[in-house]
């Protein structure tokens, strides 16, 4: 598939015919009725203002705001609900023609039904027309940074239904350079290759031909200092050794473009970058090491990305206390968990503290929790957070309880406590955390504890149970509850294959947290 690029490359876009000479690119002042038909982007500060105009116009207008992780994926499917809602407003009975087919699978022949029905029924209602406003979609982009396929192919189809029918669709200006996928190519196109060169080197090479076989490089690189950008950007190293453990990882190698990724980080890095290179890359190769790849290159890219993490962060962490310039972090919990359920109109918000869950350990319970919950709950927002240090259960309940005072007079701290054993673990408790109560989860603590040797192959089955323990916790909540989910730290694996704890690695420090929005939402 081709690489992600701007969406609006890949959609044909029409200027809006207003008077008094202005330029298509910027929006001033309401709409006409001779801007049905066209696709625009639109300042924040203006959408309002072009909201209400088109209302007055007489269009049905279908707003979508609070757009996030929850969307992605199916966004074709809430822009129809969206629509649907507004007719409702106008009067109108339900669709007579309804999309069939579980969320996205839903066919283009189906939606341009749908969308006629819709037409008509808003000419039936009076209206005009039919006005789409989406708020800001960069927060539905997907792992890679750019919007679903899916979600591309349904923006397209509604560019493209704009251009023959009475329809206006607004984007937010913001939105101009958000990354998206166009239509599939084939895949000739997307891998550049040279059959003909290629055969003629492997001839050439089974002839014994050296001039006919491509040079192969005979060193590699390992990664530049992501601090001190005055030391040496590259090491020769040996050529790779490889176990019969990481023979799985000779068929594809993907290890080479997470190692490529870390090598080019060089000198320091934005907040941002630096938590997409612990996501999609050190994270990644973390877990292809601890299962058995040894390659001395993976090992350099993976080494120097930890040790520059771990002396950056511990050198940062001291001067937290003075500054508003941190991270987004575990201690800000209650105010972020406010936050998202103000957004998406909760009744009551709960916090669940999943001891030990680091980040991608994070991911894997959140996968199994949508099959379990199904349509019980929806996914309202998914963070990365930072733990303070040392990375220890007590000192993040610290931290959560006094907020930024416990960094700059933190307390003198007893050692966490071992951890419940058995059926024990597997019960939510409630915890008194400083004025106020959270839930903590000790299942993944104590299932880290018991697998002594074996962590890496015992995450899958820890992921299962924790989620199996989250899943039967949200069947209690009331309707329209956020069950807020987070990590306090995370753990590395040392040679032995048991979890440490305590320290500054970039797998004891960022910790995944998700939102559920549970309990009849639909």
């Amino acid at each position: 598939m081709r690489a992600a690029r701007d969406y609006i490359a890949h959609v044909t876009m029409h200027p809006l015919r207003e008077s008094g000479g202005h330029s298509s690119s910027e929006p001033s002042g309401p709409l006409a009725l001779d801007a049905l038909g066209t696709v625009r982007f639109v300042r924040p500060d203006e959408r309002d203002t072009v909201r209400e105009a088109l209302a007055r116009a007489g269009l049905v207008v279908a707003e979508l705001e609070g757009i996030g992780p929850s969307v992605r994926g199916r966004l074709g499917d809430v822009i129809d609900d969206a629509i649907e809602g507004a007719l409702r407003a106008r009067g109108e009975p339900g669709a007579g023609i309804a999309i069939v087919g579980p969320g996205h699978a839903a066919s283009l022949a189906q939606r341009e039904t749908a969308l006629s029905d819709q037409m008509y029924r808003a000419r039936r209602a009076g209206a005009k027309g039919i006005a789409v406003v989406l708020g800001p979609l960069r927060a539905a982009a997907g792992p890679l940074g750019a919007l679903e396929p899916q979600d591309c192919a349904a923006l397209r189809w509604l560019a493209k239904a704009a251009s023959d029918r009475p329809i206006l669709v607004l984007f937010d200006a913001r939105d101009a350079r958000t990354q998206a996928y166009g239509d599939p190519v084939p895949l000739e196109q997307v891998i550049a290759t040279d059959s003909v060169s290629f055969a003629s080197a492997v001839v050439g090479r089974l002839e014994g031909s050296a001039s006919a076989a491509p040079a192969m490089p005979s060193a590699h690189r390992t990664p530049a200092d992501l601090v001190d950008t005055d030391s040496p950007s590259h090491r020769e190293i040996e050529p790779p050794l490889r176990s019969a453990a990481a023979a799985e990882f000779d068929r594809s190698e993907p290890w080479r473009t997470w190692a490529l990724q870390l090598s080019a980080a060089r000198g320091p890095q934005p907040l941002g970058v630096l938590e997409k290179l612990f996501t999609d890359s050190y994270v990644p190769l973390n877990g292809a090491i601890a299962s058995g790849l040894d390659d001395p290159r993976a090992k350099g890219a993976h080494d120097e990305f930890r040790n520059t993490f771990v002396k950056s962060y511990t050198d940062a962490f001291a001067t937290f206390a003075a500054t508003t310039k941190r991270p987004r972090m575990v201690l800000e919990v209650h105010d972020l968990a406010g936050r998202i359920a103000r957004l998406h109109g909760a009744r009551s918000t709960r916090l669940l503290l999943v001891d030990g869950m680091r980040w991608d350990l994070s991911r894997l319970v959140q996968e199994r929790l949508a099959v379990k919950l199904g349509s019980r709950a929806v996914l309202a927002d998914e963070l990365l957070l930072w733990s303070a240090l040392p990375t220890t259960t007590m000192r993040q309940l610290e931290t959560i309880a006094r907020g930024v005072e416990a960094l700059r007079v933190p307390d003198d701290l007893e050692a966490d406590a071992e951890p419940p054993r058995g059926r024990t673990a597997e019960y939510v408790r409630r915890l008194r955390v400083g004025p106020r109560e959270i839930h903590k989860l000790d299942l993944v603590e104590s299932r880290l504890s018991s697998a002594r040797g074996a962590v890496m192959r015992a995450l899958l089955e820890i992921a299962d149970a924790t989620a199996d323990v989250i899943a039967r916790h949200a069947e209690t909540l009331a309707p329209h509850t956020l069950l807020f989910v987070f990590g306090d730290h995370g753990f590395s694996i040392d040679r032995n294959g048991s979890a440490q704890q305590g320290g500054a690695s970039p797998e004891e420090v960022l910790v995944g947290a998700f939102a559920l929005l549970v309990g009849d939402v639909h």
